[in-house]
């Protein structure tokens, strides 16, 4: 086995690897001016754990340039200058795609046109690079598909050259050295491009064992209640670990963690602003922990973030009396959906306790929505308090005006329902049965905003809520229709894949903004911000509707593929959540990495794990509260 000189400044998982997997390694410094090339028989040089790219001082260049010379193997990780070629800036790549090419380096279990994503990196731009030299890896930007592309080689020439090969010498002009910790995926071929480079300066094929992956996936089926309460206690337990209440709920709760993750050492940005859905989705889940196990400290905590709402988020009076504000950035802005979840959390205890509180303020909130409701129940995606003039209201109000999109109104419905439910009040029903009834109109060609997917996922719930008040033959037949289609789509592991019949969401295939997670019917990728995470709840409020056994069976599956993709882990930021995305062949968080905020790995408080964990306990009282029929 070849002696392996490493040159890093700063412990890594490559450097870490190649000293587990080689017998005979040296480290040196980048600070170092001199090295005897006759004691080595390979050269590594990692320069990832560096703000802009390793630069080599001119004696320590001369002695790499001389062992270079000896036709032995070496290896550069973001290194700013190597051999004739140098740095002419930097690539940031976070919405970047690396595509391989198998004709200048072959690895094991990669073939030309597969697609790796390296998170929130960066890549040298090089100048000089030999014209005989041809990419192993290239980056594109908003590659539109899922894990492998077909592309001809003259728009694979056009990428930026993330990785090349000059006779004995091999380059990464991104960073790598931190792969495992910074998840960069999928994860089997950056162990197979890793495992390869690593064989390549040992000088023969050796046997390469890598550490168990960052965040680790349990297959599960759930058989008994133990199994979901499990998964709640790590689920509420994460928002205490990750550090995402604020002052124990007193003051909101922080939105969660962005898709962004450093190359450098595996960060995730965090986003700190506090959303009022995302307050209300998480007191939710914390309420419904307080009350069904007795918990209450996590009743507490949820209570808190209630207060905090209606104290601190809603206009008290004016034109806009009780309007909830979206932020405290966005403080002028209402999105109705947003509101509607933020308030359905408090609006189901009443099924666990008999009451719901804060009632009075969560029916003056609504109220604001229904005043800013077109005819056919139909709301537009926002409004802005400073612009709501009287001419605005009008035509905002205005038949026809609304999107008629479950996106941005299937909850609202709901909370509506769920209002009218605890309060009496009239004209929530009738507003939600005239919205609800344009919706299924329309069906299945709403308008999408991410896919067909998740308009069907978001409908489960209201149409459940709505049957279940009013026991209307159509009102089953239509959630007998949304049913049905979740069931056609349904994976063998119990989620239900994106799938958008003709490509008419808005965000589909987008290279801009925000954008699915899907590239091309079929792919095995699951959403858990948009689509999946409404299961949970809509199928146990339609068990608990309707009595039949195919919605509990329903839930269990869906239950039993999130207790499967929740994550372990052993850093504690992450272990007890869920991500946006899951591919479920990979097993791993995957999907097309393209949206502008929250990409495959983010992680929000409310939309997904509060949620999620809302959904996964509600069925506890649907089976006390109704058994099942004969």
């Amino acid at each position: 086995m070849n002696r392996i000189l490493l040159i890093t400044q700063a412990k890594s998982d490559i450097s870490t690897l190649i000293q587990k997997s080689c017998s005979s390694v040296s480290l040196i410094s980048p600070d170092s001016h001199y090295f005897d090339a006759s004691e080595y028989d390979s050269l590594c040089i990692l320069g990832g754990d560096t703000e802009s790219g390793l630069v080599l001082n001119p004696s320590l260049r001369g002695c790499v340039e001389r062992f270079r010379a000896l036709g032995r193997p070496v290896f550069c990780e973001f290194v700013q200058s190597i051999s004739g070629a140098y740095s002419n800036g930097l690539l940031h790549t976070t919405h970047h795609r690396m595509i391989f090419d198998s004709r200048a380096l072959s690895v094991p279990g990669l073939v030309s046109g597969d697609l790796l994503d390296g998170h929130e990196n960066d890549c040298i731009k090089y100048v000089h690079i030999p014209s005989d030299s041809y990419p192993i890896l290239t980056y594109h930007d908003y590659a539109c598909a899922h894990s492998h592309i077909e592309i001809t080689d003259e728009e694979y020439k056009k990428g930026v050259c993330a990785m090349w090969r000059e006779d004995n010498l091999i380059v990464f002009a991104a960073r790598l050295c931190n792969f495992r910790r910074s998840r960069l995926a999928p994860r089997h071929r950056f162990e197979a491009l890793v495992g390869t480079i690593i064989r390549f300066l040992a000088g023969e094929d050796i046997g390469i064992s890598f550490e168990p992956p960052i965040c680790r996936y349990e297959s599960h089926t759930v058989k008994e209640a133990s199994d979901v309460d499990r998964a709640v206690e790590r689920g509420i337990a994460w928002f205490d670990r990750a550090g995402m209440l604020i002052d124990c709920g007193k003051g909101g709760v922080q939105e969660g963690f962005s898709h962004r993750i450093s190359a450098r050492d595996g960060t995730q940005r965090r986003l700190k602003q506090i959303r009022t859905d995302c307050v209300g989705e998480v007191a939710g889940a914390f309420m419904l922990k307080g009350q069904l196990s007795g918990d209450r400290h996590a009743l507490s905590v949820g209570e808190s973030m209630l207060d905090f709402i209606f104290d601190c988020m809603q206009v008290e009076d004016g034109h806009g009396k009780g309007m909830l504000r979206w932020t405290e950035l966005a403080w002028d802005v209402c999105y109705g959906d947003d509101v509607a979840r933020a308030v359905i959390g408090a609006l189901l205890l009443q099924h666990v306790v008999g009451k719901v509180p804060h009632l009075d303020s969560i029916s003056r909130a609504l109220d604001f929505l229904v005043d800013t409701t077109d005819p056919d129940g139909i709301r537009v995606a926002r409004t802005t308090l400073s612009r709501l003039d009287s001419a605005k209201l009008k035509e905002i109000t205005a038949s026809g005006a609304g999107t008629p999109c479950a996106h941005y109104n299937a909850y609202y419905h709901a909370a509506l329902l769920l209002a009218y439910r605890a309060g009496g009040d009239r004209r929530y029903l009738e507003i939600s049965e005239r919205g609800l009834r344009h919706l299924m109109t329309l069906y299945p060609d709403t308008k999408r905003e991410q896919s067909e997917t998740e308009e069907v996922c978001r409908l489960l719930f209201p149409l459940a809520v709505l049957y279940e008040i009013t026991g209307s033959e159509e009102h089953y037949e239509w959630l007998d229709r949304v049913a049905s289609w979740l069931d056609a789509h349904r994976h063998e592991c119990g989620a239900v894949t994106e799938w958008d019949t003709g490509y008419k969401a808005v965000c589909s295939r987008n290279n801009a903004g925000e954008c699915s997670l899907l590239a091309e019917n079929g792919d095995p990728v699951v959403d858990l911000l948009y689509s999946n995470n409404w299961l949970p709840l809509g199928y146990a409020y339609a068990y608990l509707a309707t009595r039949e056994e195919r919605f509990h069976r329903a839930w269990c599956d869906i239950a039993s593929f999130l207790i499967s993709c929740q994550i372990h882990s052993d850093d504690q930021l992450l272990d007890g959540a869920w991500t946006r995305a899951f591919d479920v062949e990979l097993c791993e968080s995957y999907g097309v990495p393209h949206d502008v905020g929250w990409a495959p790995c983010c992680i929000e408080t409310g939309w997904t794990v509060g949620e999620i964990l809302m959904g996964l306990q509600f069925m506890k009282h649907a089976e006390a509260a109704k058994p099942p029929k004969a």
